[in-house]
C-alpha cells in the first residue's frame, strides 16, 4: 500500500457534509484503502469563484491503498453530484 491524501471541495449548500464526508470514507475502505485520518476544515472562502460559488466545504483524506486502485477512486469521487472539486496526491513514504 502507498500513502496518499486526498482533499476534497464540497458543495456548501449540503445539508448534512458529515454524512457526505463519511460516505467518501466508505467509497475509499469499499477500495479497500486503509483510512488513516480525516480532517474537516469546515466551510471556507474560495479563492475565486467556481460555478458562481464562493465557499466549499474541505474535507482532507489521508490514507492507504494500492496505486491500481486510484484511479477507480479517482473516477466514483467524480461522480458524486455535491463534490465540486478532489484532488489525489501520493505521499513520501519517509
Amino acid at each position: 500500500m502507498r500513502p496518499y491524501e486526498m482533499m476534497v471541495l464540497l458543495h456548501p449548500d449540503v445539508e448534512d457534509h458529515k454524512e457526505l464526508v463519511d460516505e467518501i470514507g466508505t467509497v475509499i475502505k469499499n477500495l479497500d484503502g486503509e483510512t488513516a485520518d480525516v480532517n474537516v476544515w469546515g466551510k471556507r472562502q474560495l479563492a475565486y469563484p467556481i460555478e458562481e460559488m464562493t465557499e466549499g466545504f474541505y474535507a482532507v483524506y489521508t490514507f492507504g491503498m494500492e496505486s491500481a486502485t486510484v484511479d477507480e477512486l479517482d473516477r466514483q469521487i467524480g461522480l458524486k453530484g455535491n463534490v465540486v472539486r478532489h484532488m489525489i496526491v501520493r505521499r513520501d513514504e519517509a
